[in-house]
């Protein structure tokens, strides 16, 4: 049975974080990953946004299951000259996030190439979801629906479509990252848990062992 997940922001200062997730934001330029951060964090859109020059990089906190987490949201330039800064923040990330523009299909088609990039110079077992951005402009979509959860299936990472402009699913979109990083961390510290009750075990059994050995 999958764990119910309750998130939501705090705004109190005086709360301690109590574990951190990195998130780093990717895809290539201009498909609106920087508005998409700035609509989920503190609700703003910048119609003439500049393009991300390196990395740039917020963090916000939030109560998951009456734990306390960090989210640092790092959003990274999708031109090719920053590639060798970006590439370095993905380590350490618990999550990421591949933007695409569902009115671009070369943008769509690169999704592919950052999904591999991440594993492969990511953590391990990072928690990747897809994003089809600019949902808004509706005259203008080369991208639908079945082919995005299509290739969702193929790369195995949820997909959802967002508005950055109108902030249609932003705010789900960013918080189902959060539950996935959420899952995987709890399913962490279960595994930790059997692992350190086995390892007492077989302490158990040489310490039996021992004794038996000592008493003859």
């Amino acid at each position: 049975m999958i764990e119910k997940v309750e998130i939501s922001p705090s705004e109190d200062p005086s709360l301690k974080e109590e574990f951190k997730f990195k998130v780093v934001i990717v895809g290539d330029s201009s498909v609106g990953k920087t508005n998409l951060v700035k609509r989920f964090m503190n609700n703003t859109f910048i119609k003439d946004s500049k393009a991300t020059v390196g990395v740039e990089f917020m963090s916000k906190t939030f109560i998951v299951n009456k734990k306390v987490f960090k989210v640092e949201l790092w959003d990274t330039a999708g031109q090719e000259r920053y590639k060798a800064i970006t590439a370095a923040y993905y380590k350490g990330a618990k999550g990421a996030m591949i933007v695409y523009d569902v009115t671009s299909k070369s943008t769509f088609d690169n999704v592919d190439k950052w999904c591999n990039e991440l594993r492969m110079k990511g953590s391990n077992n990072i928690n990747i979801i897809m994003i089809g951005n600019k949902t808004d402009l509706k005259d203008n979509i080369v991208i639908n629906s079945d082919m995005s959860q299509e290739k969702g299936k193929f790369l195995q990472i949820p997909v959802m479509e967002t508005s950055a402009l109108d902030s249609s699913n932003v705010k789900e979109a960013f918080y189902l990252l959060i539950q996935e990083m959420y899952l995987s961390f709890i399913n962490k510290e279960k595994n930790n848990a059997k692992s350190d009750s086995i390892e007492e075990g077989v302490s158990l059994e040489v310490q039996k062992k021992e004794n038996k050995k000592g008493c003859c």
